[in-house]
This record gives structure tokens, sequence and C-alpha cells, in this order.
């Protein structure tokens, strides 16, 4: 019997960048560091992993290690410009939900189910997301950025599942299907959904390692779980 639902963060419970914002918003950062837009833009496609896995540290020593692979070394007040601009471009991102997700939690909290996130991020969300008001119900999140490790990996899932105290087995996990979390989700034990959902601005979603292989079952709009959860 399923007794919990894990959500994914990014392009599920938040819409998120697509593919042009988020090179519009790292033009903003390679202005402020001092880099080529275009060699910044590379940076940050072949250095997912780090940042979302920890390895290059919290907002301003990512930024310092960011700006030496690509030869440079800003000043400090321009780290740390270029960090806070960072935050705060997830700020405004992560500030409100999918228009559904409000109502969908409460409903979801009502109903005795327990409620769980997985995200993978850099170290901005886990400094935000203390302060957001819509993610109350929300009883236990895994962040890669602290964890030290980054989907599919089998020990976010346990987890997140040992926070709301339940097995995987009891956890239905719904995401866009980026870095591969779908597949992870299923292979300990899982049931797991994938949100196809268009953005509002017709931009391409913003996806690190989606999974190619699977092919499970989909829903087009987040509220479309509520059927599939007792009631």
């Amino acid at each position: 019997m399923l007794r919990g639902v894990i959500f994914d963060l990014f392009g599920t419970l938040v819409e998120g960048w697509g593919r042009q914002s988020a090179a519009d918003k790292g033009s903003e950062i390679a202005a402020i560091l001092g880099i080529p837009t275009g060699a910044f833009q590379e940076l940050m496609e072949n250095t997912y992993t780090l940042r979302a896995n920890g390895q290059l540290g919290p907002p301003t020593e990512m930024m310092r290690q960011l700006a030496k692979m690509a030869g440079q070394q800003p000043p400090e007040d321009a780290l740390k410009r270029a960090a806070r601009h960072r935050i705060d471009q997830f700020r405004e991102v992560l500030r409100e939900p999918r228009p559904e997700v409000r109502s969908l939690l409460a409903v979801l909290r009502d109903r005795g189910l327990r409620l769980g996130l997985i995200s993978d991020c850099s170290g901005e969300t886990p400094i935000i997301w203390p302060d957001l008001v819509w993610t109350a119900p929300i009883q236990g999140a895994v962040f890669s950025w602290s964890e030290r490790a980054r989907k599919p990996d089998p020990r976010l899932y346990r987890r997140a599942a040992e926070r709301l105290q339940l097995d995987c087995t009891e956890c239905l996990y719904l995401g866009d299907g980026g870095s591969q979390e779908l597949s992870g989700a299923e292979a300990v034990g899982m049931h797991a959904y994938q949100l196809l959902a268009l953005r509002a601005d017709g931009d391409r979603l913003l996806q690190y390692d989606p999974d190619p292989n699977w092919n499970g079952p989909t829903l087009s709009t987040l509220t479309e779980v509520l059927p599939l959860l007792p009631a």
C-alpha cells in the first residue's frame, strides 16, 4: 500500500528553467566573473555532477572553482557578487511552485500521506529551502549537494524514505525524468511516474542525463497523481 509520495523539485514541483532561460541566467553570472559567455555555458554543462554532489563547495567557493577552470581569477568581491546573484536567481525560480502544487500538497497531507523530496542541486537550494512557505507540507527533503551524491544513487531514495519512516516500496516517486531519477526510484522498489508537463513559455525543458530507456507510466499534470493514492 502506498503511504508516501516523494517528488522531484526542478521541472516537477517548480517549473524551473528551460534551456534558454538557463543560458540567460548563466550569461549574467559570466559577466560578473569576467568569463566569456560561451566558455561559461560550456563549463556549466560539463560540471553539473561536480556542482550537484558538492565537490565544488558552497556558492562562493563554487564560483571560485568555476572561474579557475576557465583560467580566470576574479577578485573576491566579484566572486561574492556572483554567488549572491546566483542565489537570487534560484530564489526567484523557487519562490512560487506550479499553480496546482499548494492545493495538491495540502490534499495529500490531509489524506495522511507522508511527503518527501529528492533534488539534484548545487548549494543554493539548501540555503533557500527553509525560507519557502509553500514547502511546509513536505516532511523530508533530501538534497544531492548535502548528501554528496546525485540521482540515481540509491542512497538518496533510501534516505528520503527513511526520513518519512517508510519503506521504499511504500513510496510513489514523481519527477520529470532528469538524472535517470525514474529508473533509480524503481531500482529501490518505488513506484515511479514521469511528469510530462509543457513549460508555459514554450522553452525546452532543462534536463541533465535523462534516462532514454525508461518507458514507465506518465502524467500530464501533477493532480493526476491523486487517483493513484489512498483516499
